[in-house]
Formats: C-alpha cells, structure tokens, sequence
C-alpha cells in the first residue's frame, strides 16, 4: 500500500508537470516531484521515500527531458537539474523519516505515560488492600494485552500465585522457575527467565524483593524504561498493601491487648468480690459458729448462698463470651411465639423487678418470629437484669413489642440514667460500662455484649436509644417474621392476644 499511494502521488505529480510544461518554459520539472519524496517519507518511511525519489529521475528522463521517451540525457542543465533533485531527496527523504519516527516514538512514550498514569490512579483508587494484587493484575493485562500472573511470597514456601487476569494457566514447573528467581540481588528491567511462554520480572522495593510479574506469551517488545517505570508503580502498591497489613496487625494486637487487661481487670474484681464474701462467711461459721445465734448462722449461710449464686452467673457470663468468640454459637431458628418468651423472662427476672413496677404491653394478634426461643430469652433476661440495675426503685420498667413492616419490634423501655449519643454507641462492647462512679451499681459490662450477640445469631440487631442523661434508656430489638406471616399468613396464628401485665 506504501509503494501503491507513492506511485499514484508520482502520477499527479507528472501530470501536474506536464501541464505546467505545456503552457511555460519550466527546466526545473524535478521540483514537482519534492513534495512527493517528502510525503512518502513522512507517511511511509525512508524506503518508499527512496522508491520515490529513483522513480522520479526515470519519469522526468523518460517523459519530459530530451530526447524524450528515453533513459538519456543530452541538456547539461537537465542533467545539473537532475543531480540536485537526487542530493535534495537524499537530504529530505532521511530527514522526514527521522522526523516520522521521532513523531511516533513522542505519541508511544505519550500513550505509554498516559497508560503508567492510569495504572497509578486504578491502583491508589482501591480501597481494600487485599485487592490491589487483582488490581494489579487486571492493570498490567490492560495495558501489555497479555496475561497476567502477581506472585507473591508465603512463608516457607516461597512465591506462589496471588492474582490472575487471562486466561492463560500456572503449572508446576513455572512455579518452580518463579521460586528459583526469589533471591537477593540488583533490580533488573529486562526479563529476569524466560520459563516456557511465561516472562517474569521480579518486583523490588529498594533492594527488597516484594513479588514477581509474570506475562505470558511473546507479543510486541515493551520498552525497559517502560517496565521499569511499571514495576516501580506494582512495587509501591504492594508495599502499601504489606503496610496496610503490618497496621491491621498492630491494630488487632493492641485491641487483644486491652481487651485481656479489661478481663483480667474485670475477673479481678468480679471474682474477688463474691469469693471474698464466701470466705468470710465461711470462716465465721467455722470459727465462731457455735457462739453465734440460729439467726445469725442462717444469715451467714445466706450470704454464702448469694455470692455463690453471684459468681455462678458471672462465670456462666464468661462461658457465653467464651462461645460467642470462638464461634460456638449455633442457633436453632424456627417459628417462636414472642409471647411465650417475653412471659418466661419475666418470671426469672422477678426477684430483680420487684423493687419497681413493671409492665407489658404486647400487640394484638402479635405474629411469629423466626428466631432461637433460648438464646433471644437469655438476651431479654441480660437486658431487663441491666435495666433493673440502673433504672430507680419504684419506676416503671416497660417490655412492649409491635408488628413492622417486615419485622416485629420488641423494647425495653427504663427511666434509669440515661445515655450520651457516645454511650450509647458504646454500651454494647466488651467490658463498656456507662459508668464507674462510686455508688453505682457493679457490672462486668457484658451483659449487652452477649445479649447483641444472642440476637444477632438469631437473625435479629438492637440499638440502645436515650434522649440523654437523666432521661431513661430503650433497647430496640428487630426480629425477623417467620415465613407464614411474612407471606402474608394468618398473623393470630399464635392464638394469642396483646398481654399488659
């Protein structure tokens, strides 16, 4: 095609002469011809433009200088004329082409600027560090047209595939080439294996090798400063992502960190109270039991009854914990009448209300829930328990549940203390209590914690509300419907009615 538009170019040009001619005296029909030596030089390199310029001495010989239809020339200027066309298009015709390379190689490093550009703002842009070797990966097959293989070291056993885009494959022996490059040494740009179709490159931050970059398959040559520039941009990224881990690490150490201290803090103090009591109790009836009174002996064995109690359900608190971070909770979800367990509680909550006036007020007609009857019944008893701490004798603590949407509604209603917007953001963490003020009631701060992880298990969530200090506290628990009424089923299907006790 090149040679095709040159001799088409060389036509109109030797017709654009022939005319000119035809009317004046021209010598000089060469120069018709520069523009078309210049144009396939630019356009088609240094070749055509050299086809060009030996066509021309042979088309103005043949066609236009004397004796015409014939290779020779006679005329001295035609000859002179001749001489300076060919030195002009040796000239102009290797000039045009470097001007046409030069032109080329500016747009590739342009293109290839822009693709290193676009590859850095793709990569900066991933928010989960775990991506970024996907990302990577998708990046460099985006701008190679290759597959694309990120590598990166597992301690013990060296480099071994994290990401991949394409469709080409890993086979043992490629993992085996890929392990023989992971050692110490300088960065290098050009391929460091060639291992069957796979080019790989290690990928150095500094000194430090962080991973290997593999392409597959022969394709165009990329430029070494261009790789350079790319690994540059692979490294930096994996290196945030290896910072972004060591963080997370810290992070999770210093939380395990506080967290021990607020369980031995709060085992401390949890355990020596109940058992300080025992012991006292204890060793005055063992000393002294025989100078003290009947009334007396069973005051003491009461106490001692108490505080067992007392640290039995501290210690069953601690099993829960325990459950809930190993991951030992498995609820058994079916349809659970809410009434039923609301009631249920209650009665083992009694001797804790009795110092206040308690109400429940359940919807008409209140549909099924899809929940664990067990574990959503622990979960009210930790809250009323937490409720009847705090809230003043004598005030109304209030259990009320309603039909939504798509859930039903369950609330813990107090006229305690109250919460800041902060503490109530807070009141469901481990060992979190609203306050540590001297003559506040004792807690180890987990009931909340397992009751939001009870109902949690079963499907539901609950936020803690409060209009601020002074002001109470609600605890708003959503359950899921169970399937029947959630299609729209018979929501009296339970049999029972709205309960205000």
């Amino acid at each position: 095609m090149p040679y095709l538009l040159t001799s088409l170019a060389l036509i109109g040009a030797g017709l654009a002469a022939h005319i000119v001619t035809s009317m004046t005296a021209v010598v000089a029909v060469s120069l018709f011809f520069v523009p078309v030596v210049l144009f396939s030089a630019l356009a088609f390199g240094l070749f055509p433009a050299i086809y060009a310029a030996m066509a021309t001495v042979m088309l103005a010989a043949y066609f236009f200088y004397v004796p015409i239809f014939s290779l020779a020339v006679e005329d001295p200027v035609q000859i002179v004329d001749l001489m300076i066309f060919t030195g002009v298009a040796a000239v102009v015709g290797p000039l045009a082409d470097w001007a046409r390379r030069s032109a080329r190689q500016l747009k590739q490093r342009e293109i290839r600027m822009q693709q290193l550009y676009e590859v850095g703002r793709h990569l900066a842009a991933v928010a989960e560090t775990a991506q970024i070797p996907q990302a990577i990966a998708e990046q460099v097959m985006r701008v190679t047209g290759r597959p694309c293989a990120i590598l990166l070291p597992e301690e013990d056993r060296g480099p071994q595939i994290s990401a991949q885009s394409g469709g080409a494959k890993f086979v043992e022996d490629d993992l085996s080439a890929a392990t023989s490059l992971w050692s110490p040494g300088p960065a290098r740009t050009s391929p460091d294996m060639v291992g069957g179709a796979w080019k790989m490159y290690v990928i150095r931050h500094g000194e430090q090798p962080v991973g290997i970059l593999a392409l597959h398959g022969a394709g165009s040559a990329l430029e070494p400063v261009f790789m350079a520039a790319l690994l540059e941009l692979i490294a930096t990224a994996l290196e945030r992502m290896r910072l972004a881990e060591r963080s997370e690490i810290a992070r999770i150490d210093a939380k395990a960190d506080q967290l021990r201290d607020a369980i031995i803090s709060s085992i401390s103090h949890d355990l020596r109270t109940p058992l300080a009591a025992i012991l006292g109790s204890a060793s005055t009836l063992e000393g002294y039991g025989t100078l003290c009174s009947e009334a007396e002996r069973q005051e003491l064995a009461a106490a001692i009854r108490e505080e067992a109690e007392r640290l039995e359900h501290f210690l069953g608190r601690l099993f829960d914990l325990t459950r809930i971070r190993a991951g030992r909770l498995h609820p058994v979800l079916e349809p659970v009448d809410l009434v039923d367990v609301v009631e249920a509680a209650m009665r083992r909550c009694r001797p804790l209300l009795a110092g206040h006036e308690s109400k429940v007020e359940l919807a008409p007609y209140l549909p099924m829930v899809y929940s664990d009857a067990i574990l959503l019944q622990q979960a009210l008893v930790n809250i009323l328990e937490n409720a009847a701490k705090y809230a003043a004798p004598g005030t109304i603590i209030l259990v009320g549940a309603f039909r939504a949407a798509s859930h039903v509604e369950l609330f813990i209603r107090d006229s305690g203390r109250g919460m800041t917007a902060e503490q109530s953001r807070q009141v469901f963490d481990h060992f979190y209590r609203a306050t540590d003020r001297a003559g506040e009631p004792g807690g180890s701060g987990l009931g909340l914690t397992i009751s939001r992880a009870f109902i949690e298990a079963c499907g539901g969530s609950i936020v803690a509300e409060s209009a601020g200090l002074g002001q109470g506290t609600t605890m708003r628990i959503k359950l899921p419907l169970a399937e029947s009424t959630a299609d729209g089923g018979d929501e009296a299907g339970s049999g029972k009615h709205g309960v205000a006790v």
